[in-house]
C-alpha cells in the first residue's frame, strides 16, 4: 500500500502536524508493504528518495504573516506527482488549496482520499483573525461561511479522521458524516523524566527550589501566549516562578521585546531535537497552556510523558488530555485565574500529579496503538 499525506503544515519549525507525520514515516519503515510519499510546500521544486519513503518539494509563495508556512498554488504540479505515483490513500493535513488536488486525482484514478482533521480552522484562525480585525459580529459570520467550507471539503472525503472527541463533535455539527475518532500517540522512550538535567535548569537561571513553568509551541495568537505571561506578571513576588516559552511564530518579536522589561519570561527558540526538547521539558516542573482551540494537545501529551502536571483552560481537547488527577484547568482568555491555579500548584504536592501524568501516557498512548489502528482504517476503506 502506497500512501500519501498531502499537507502545508509541515516545516522546520512545525509541531504537532509535523511530528505525526515523521512519526508515521517512521512506523512505514517497519513494514515493508507499505510505502509513503509526502508532498509539501518550499521554496523550489525538489524530490528526494529513501528507501520505501519519498518526499516532494514544491515552490510555493509565503502566507503572509505566517512564514514560515507556505501556501501550494500550483495544483497541476501536485496533480502530475500524483499520477506519476499513484497512491492508494492520499490523507490531507489541510483543507485549503491541496484536497482539490486530491480529489481530482481520486476521479481519474482508483484511490481512497482521507481527511485528517488536525485544526478547527473556521474557529481558531478564521474567527480569531476577523474578531480581531473586525469585530465579534463579522467574526461569527466568516467562522459560519469557513465551516461550510469545511462541510465542503470534507463530505468529499472517504473517511475522515478526528484526533480528539470535541473536533469529531464540531465536525458532526458542520454537517460532516463517517468520521473516526484517532488519539495520537507519544514517544515513551525519548519523553522521559529521566532527562531531568540540574545543569540545565542552572543554564536557564533556575535553583532547586525555583518553580520553572514551561511552554512549548507555535508563539501565535491562537496559543494566547499573552495569557501566559500576563498571569505569570500577576504571581505574587515571593513566589520564585519564571517562564520558559519554547519555539517560533509571529509573535516572538513582540515578547522578546518585553522579555527585556520582564525578568520571569525567558525565549528559547524551536528545538527540532526531541531529546533536547524532551531534557527542557523533564526539567520543569509544571506545563502551562492557554491555547482554547487545541485539537489534540500533542505538546501537552509529551510533556506528561516526562512528568509534569499541567494548568490549562478548559477548552477543546485539554477537556480529554488533563483530568484533574493530572492537572488543573481554568476560563480561558482568564489570566487571573490561571495565575492562582498556577499558585495553587506550587502551594500542593504538584511531584505526584506530575508521576500520575506519566503514568496516564504510558497506559494509554503510543505511536504504535495510533498507526496501526489507522492502517486498519486505511485497510478498511
Amino acid at each position: 500500500m502506497k500512501i500519501c499525506d498531502l499537507t502545508q503544515a509541515y516545516t522546520p519549525t512545525s509541531g504537532g502536524i509535523r511530528t505525526y507525520i515523521d512519526e508515521k514515516r517512521k512506523f512505514i519503515e517497519k513494514h515493508d508493504s507499505l510505502e509513503h510519499l509526502l508532498i509539501i510546500p518550499a521554496d523550489r521544486d525538489s524530490v528526494s528518495r529513501e528507501g520505501r519513503l519519498t518526499v516532494y518539494r514544491v515552490a510555493s509563495p509565503h502566507i503572509p504573516g505566517c512564514e514560515p508556512y507556505r501556501v501550494v498554488l500550483r495544483l497541476a504540479r501536485v496533480i502530475s506527482i500524483l499520477a506519476s505515483e499513484k497512491p492508494d490513500i492520499i490523507e490531507l493535513g489541510c483543507a485549503y488549496t491541496l484536497p482539490w488536488a486530491a480529489f481530482r486525482h481520486r476521479h481519474d484514478y482508483n484511490c481512497r482520499v482521507v481527511g485528517f482533521y488536525h485544526t478547527d480552522f473556521p474557529k481558531a484562525y478564521v474567527e480569531t483573525a476577523v474578531k480581531a480585525a473586525l469585530g465579534e459580529s463579522t467574526a461569527k459570520t466568516a467562522r459560519m461561511i469557513a465551516s461550510q467550507y469545511a462541510r465542503l471539503v470534507y463530505t468529499r472525503c472517504d473517511l475522515v479522521i478526528a484526533p480528539s472527541r470535541p473536533l469529531q463533535k464540531n465536525l458532526s455539527r458542520y454537517g460532516v458524516k463517517n468520521v473516526e475518532f484517532l488519539p495520537l500517540g507519544v514517544d515513551t522512550e525519548v519523553f522521559n523524566p529521566s532527562r531531568r538535567d540540574p545543569s540545565l535548569r542552572e543554564m536557564l537561571g533556575f535553583g532547586d527550589e525555583d518553580l520553572m513553568l514551561v511552554y512549548s509551541g507555535r508563539l501565535d495568537s491562537e496559543k494566547r501566549v499573552d495569557v501566559l505571561i500576563e498571569a505569570v506578571k500577576r504571581l505574587p513576588e515571593d513566589v520564585p516562578a519564571k517562564l520558559v516559552l519554547v519555539g517560533d511564530g509571529p509573535l516572538r518579536k513582540s515578547i522578546q521585546s518585553s522579555e527585556k522589561h520582564n525578568r520571569r519570561i525567558t525565549v528559547v527558540p524551536h528545538i527540532s531535537s526531541k531529546t533536547e526538547l524532551a531534557a527542557l521539558l523533564a526539567s520543569g516542573d509544571i506545563y502551562v497552556t492557554a491555547g482554547p482551540f487545541e485539537t489534540f494537545g500533542l505538546s501537552v501529551l509529551e510533556a506528561q510523558a516526562c512528568g509534569l502536571p499541567v494548568v490549562g483552560v478548559r477548552a477543546g481537547a485539554l477537556v480529554e488530555r488533563v483530568p484533574s488527577t493530572v492537572g488543573t484547568l481554568g476560563r480561558p482568555g482568564d489570566s487571573e485565574h490561571m495565575a492562582r491555579n498556577i499558585l495553587e500548584f506550587s502551594r500542593n504536592g504538584f511531584r505526584k500529579m506530575g508521576e500520575d501524568a506519566r503514568a496516564l501516557v504510558e497506559s494509554t498512548y503510543s505511536w504504535e496503538k495510533t498507526f496501526g489502528r489507522l492502517l486498519k482504517l486505511y485497510q478498511d476503506i
